[in-house]
């Protein structure tokens, strides 16, 4: 009974891989008749998304300008800047250092979210401060 179960099992497991590979190859064509029919559409899609990229770096290159010009963080059409600080250290260092100063941000390794918190607004002598600048954009440009 066991193997005339596990035979019926297979050849229905078989039929249904019979039918998938056709439904596979059924969907293909139809995806090729759908490039096939809408070229032109997806074609105007790729331009368009490459030209809005294109201004949207353009844009974010004169945003850095005007703020390193100015220092005005909120711009036209909602655009804004965003100041990020890079730590650069030695994780070596900080938990030397931590373990004299601030003993607290040490576990079985530096607790580096609590290190880099107080380093961003602490002055730490082996702790290099990087500042970038980061264009923002509104999910809704206003004019």
């Amino acid at each position: 009974m066991e193997i005339e179960n596990m035979e019926n099992s297979l050849k229905s497991y078989v039929a249904k891989s019979e039918q998938l590979e056709l439904s596979y190859k059924i969907l293909e064509e139809k995806k090729a008749q759908f490039g096939i029919e809408n070229g032109q559409l997806v074609s105007d899609i790729v331009i368009l998304e490459t030209q809005m990229n294109n201004i949207k770096d353009s844009v974010k290159d004169m945003a850095e300008v005007q703020y390193k010009e100015t220092g005005e963080k909120k711009m036209l059409g909602g655009i804004g800047i965003r100041i990020l600080t890079k730590l650069n250290y030695t994780q070596e260092l900080a938990i030397n250092w931590a373990k004299e100063n601030m003993p607290v941000a040490i576990k079985e390794v530096l607790d580096k979210k609590q290190f880099e918190a107080f380093a961003k607004s602490n002055d730490v002598e082996f702790v290099e401060k990087e500042e970038s600048i980061c264009v923002t954009f509104p999910k809704e440009i206003i004019l």
